[in-house]
C-alpha cells in the first residue's frame, strides 16, 4: 500500500480560516437577536453543520494498493479502479474551472467540476497546483493532487493505470 499526502495551499487554508470565522460570527449574530428563537436556532445550526460536512468530506490522503486508489476523507472514502485507468499529470487542470456541484474552496476543492478543457470531472484536491487527471475505465475523469505528482504517477502506473502525454 502506497500512501500520498495532500496538504492545503495556502489558499484553501485561508478561505477555510475565513469561512469558520464568518460562521462563528454569523452564529454569535443570529443566536444574540432579540427576536423569537424560532428562526435562529435552525439557522445556526444549518451554517455549523455546512462547515462540518465541508470538513468532513475533504480528501485527507490518497493510497493505491490492489489496482485501486482510496481517496481517504476526514469521514469516509472513495474508491477508483486504476487499473486501464490512463493518468497524467496537468500543471493546468485547475485553470478555468467552473464548480457545478460540490466545494470550492472551504477545506479543499472536492465534487463536480466543469473546465473547457477537461470537460466535466471529480474533483478531490486540496492544492491547485499539483493536478493529476484520472481516466478510469468507464468512469468520469477525477482530479487529485497529491503533494508528489511524479510518485504518485509512478505507483499508480505500478498499479495498473496507463500513463498519458
Amino acid at each position: 500500500m502506497h500512501t500520498f499526502s495532500t496538504t492545503m495551499s495556502n489558499s484553501v487554508r485561508w478561505i477555510g480560516i475565513f469561512t469558520v470565522v464568518i460562521v462563528v460570527i454569523a452564529v454569535a449574530f443570529v443566536m444574540d437577536r432579540d427576536g423569537p428563537a424560532t428562526m435562529g436556532v435552525p439557522l445556526a445550526g444549518i451554517l455549523t453543520l455546512a462547515l462540518a460536512l465541508t470538513y468532513g468530506i475533504s480528501p485527507l490522503r490518497y493510497e493505491m494498493g490492489g489496482g485501486r486508489l482510496v481517496i481517504r476523507r476526514q469521514v469516509g472514502r472513495t474508491t477508483v479502479e486504476l487499473r486501464g485507468a490512463i493518468i497524467r499529470a496537468d500543471s493546468e487542470a485547475f485553470k478555468g474551472m467552473i464548480r457545478v456541484f460540490g466545494n470550492g474552496g472551504f477545506f479543499a476543492f472536492d465534487g463536480l467540476f466543469y473546465s473547457r478543457h477537461l470537460g466535466m470531472v471529480k474533483v478531490a484536491a486540496r492544492h491547485r497546483d499539483h493536478g493529476v487527471v484520472i481516466q478510469p475505465p468507464g468512469g468520469r475523469k477525477l482530479v487529485v493532487s497529491p503533494d508528489d505528482p511524479q510518485a504518485f504517477i509512478a505507483a499508480a502506473v505500478g498499479e495498473g493505470a496507463v500513463l498519458s502525454n
